[in-house]
């Protein structure tokens, strides 16, 4: 295997499966991705900002008919007036076979293949519109959906089915992540390994083979994070074509998610002699990835007057972004606590959807003994990676994983927790999929195993097998 070259065994493997669950998962039976589809479709048509409605305006109908998938009329009386972004959707796209409220109901064993079938076949009307409600992905970039952007450009030029360019815009994510893990594990041929069994979570690959923008999301801080340490190993000076990578990766995770720009931080690994201007341009770098994040949101948020969408909009008064802030202020510790008692209290919440949890409702779980033997493998091919950092190294990569993890927590407690509360509510494990290379290359110590590549391709199958069988049994 290692002759032939085992990343070239893992990517098949990784995309052999991501194929499988992208035709076996029903459309839209993904966490947020009927919010992300009518992102994508809209930025294929080039609406870059999406558009706006008040919730009055939408709720009140208009001279349209919607399906309402995410329904705001326990929104209170001050809020009827916030404005929402929308996405106009070809009604083709939307079969109420697979179509949810996300407020009152949700699918299990309540499709049969031929649902699928006709929704292969069903003509793309692009005239036929309905608008849909994308309150929390509205807010993206762009450049977030680019593969099932240009997808759905191509399939639209083609005239193809609409089902037929929504799940080729699924494959085109795929392709895309498919490419991240391949060089990720290019550039780091010591934990190529633990790279691939990372991209074998579960809950990687379902969101890998989607056309959610969590797709691009992990794809990027995958390459990044191995690229940046890769960097460590030349004392060359940087070629103009690493120094245009650092500027399109910090845009790039700028774009995908701000919060993960903390990735960036590895850069001051790589040795001082590379660039004279070595602070400088680490700087820059820095520098160059919080304003485009700050220019993006003051144009996807200030200059259109949105209110960003939280609990509050679906009628849970106790959460306020504004009182938040005044608690905060007055209370700064309580963040902390809080954000300590969610470790403590529902460890294994974040456990289960970090190694793989998915449906509507993430209601698709896989046997607890595949986490328990999963996990072991994760951490025991984490303990004996071959990367031998040193103890500062080591420490920077654990710190830039916290930062990280500190604000996601910190957004979900102003946007989406009761005032004061104990607990910080929507925490997600998979936030920390983009984080899990940097916090298991910090824990190698152990001396490389024997039989690694045959041990990892194993692993590997058994989690893409256990994945499609959980998918079959939860959804037919």
């Amino acid at each position: 295997m290692e002759n032939f070259g085992a990343e070239k065994i893992f990517v098949a493997i990784f995309f052999f499966f991501g194929v499988m669950i992208l035709f076996m998962r029903p459309p839209f039976q993904l966490m947020d991705e009927i919010n992300h589809f009518p992102r994508a479709w809209q930025i294929s048509e080039g609406i870059f900002l999406s558009p706006t409605m008040t919730i009055r305006e939408f709720e009140g109908g208009g001279d349209f008919q919607s399906k309402k998938i995410f329904d705001l009329n326990r929104a209170p009386a001050d809020a009827w007036d916030d404005k929402i972004y929308i996405a106009e959707v070809p009604v083709s796209f939307l079969p109420d076979a697979f179509i949810v409220d996300a407020n009152h109901r949700h699918y299990v064993h309540a499709f049969a293949a031929d649902d699928v079938k006709k929704f292969l076949s069903t003509p793309l009307d692009a005239d036929e519109r309905e608008p849909v409600l994308i309150p929390n992905t509205g807010v993206y970039s762009p450049l977030t959906y680019f593969p099932q952007a240009v997808v759905a450009f191509l399939g639209r030029a083609l005239n193809l089915d609409a089902g037929k360019i929504f799940y080729l815009m699924g494959l085109g994510g795929l392709i895309f992540v498919a490419a991240c893990v391949f060089l990720s594990m290019k550039f780091l041929p010591e934990a190529k390994q633990l790279i691939f069994l990372s991209a074998m979570l579960p809950m990687f690959l379902v969101e890998a083979a989607s056309t959610s923008a969590d797709a691009v999301t992990f794809g990027v801080c995958f390459l990044g994070t191995a690229w940046l340490l890769s960097l460590r190993r030349s004392t060359e000076k940087f070629s103009r074509a690493e120094i245009f990578g650092l500027i399109i990766l910090s845009i790039m995770l700028a774009c995908a998610k701000s919060v993960y720009g903390t990735i960036l931080l590895l850069y001051f690994l790589i040795p001082r002699e590379r660039f004279k201007n070595f602070w400088t341009l680490g700087a820059a770098i820095l520098f160059l990835n919080l304003f485009v994040s700050a220019a993006w949101s003051w144009l996807s948020i200030k200059f259109l007057g949105v209110e960003l969408y939280t609990n509050y909009h679906l009628g849970f008064t106790e959460t306020n972004a504004a009182a938040q802030k005044i608690f905060l202020a007055e209370h700064p510790t309580k963040f902390f606590v809080a954000m300590i008692n969610s470790f403590v209290e529902m460890p294994e919440w974040y456990w289960m959807n970090f190694i793989g949890s998915w449906g509507f409702l993430w209601n698709v779980t896989l046997p607890m003994m595949f986490y328990v033997l999963y996990s072991i493998l994760l951490i025991f091919f984490a303990l004996t990676n071959e990367l031998n950092f040193k103890l500062g190294e080591r420490g920077l990569l654990i710190f830039a994983a916290a930062v990280s993890t500190l604000g996601f927590f910190f957004v979900h407690y102003l946007k989406w927790s009761p005032v004061g509360g104990e607990f910080v509510i929507g925490v997600q494990g998979r936030y920390f999929v983009p984080l899990a290379p940097m916090i298991f290359f910090a824990l190698t110590f152990l001396p490389p195993m024997r039989h690694k590549n045959l041990i990892a391709t194993a692993a590997g199958v058994f989690s893409g097998a256990t994945m499609l069988l959980a998918n079959f049994f939860a959804f037919y």
